[in-house]
């Protein structure tokens, strides 16, 4: 698992006064820092290797200027050319703010075309699949014209 603090800077809040729901993708982002590295260690953009498949986010509690927020990730699924990443938010008290998962895949940004995961990422990815004590589940997304029970 990887951990990241960041302060919630006020650029990052909306007219509302707590973070903009786009922010929280920002803080994933950052929170994904070490995975791309993984992938492309000179962070080269010319270089890089992954590409973004999907995102969710579940918005658990607003989170407000100044406050000081950790994001955790680690890896849930590992296929063939996809990987998924798990995020959760929390503040300096544990209390959980937001929950996230991207899924990426291996990527060829010259040929466009998407490439299995080497063995030796596969390997990296694997030391990486225990996530946070307690963290809230992921919601389910319900499809068109479903409606909840």
């Amino acid at each position: 698992m990887i951990t990241t603090k960041l302060p919630v800077r006020f650029v990052d809040c909306d007219a509302m006064g707590h973070v903009n729901n786009a922010v929280y993708y920002t803080y994933f982002e950052e929170g994904k820092r070490e995975i791309f590295r993984w992938f492309t260690p000179s962070m080269d953009l010319g270089d890089w290797k992954v590409i973004v498949a999907s995102t969710h986010c579940d918005y658990i509690h607003e989170i407000n200027y100044d406050e000081m927020i950790t994001v955790y990730t680690w890896i849930s699924t590992i296929s063939h050319s996809s990987f998924d990443v798990e995020h959760a938010i929390a503040d300096e008290h544990g209390n959980w703010h937001a929950r996230g998962r991207v899924t990426l895949i291996g990527y060829n940004y010259k040929t466009k075309e998407v490439e299995p995961l080497t063995d030796e990422i596969k390997a990296i990815l694997r030391q990486h699949q225990d996530g946070p004590e307690n963290v809230p589940e992921l919601r389910q997304i319900r499809g068109v014209g479903e409606t909840a029970r």
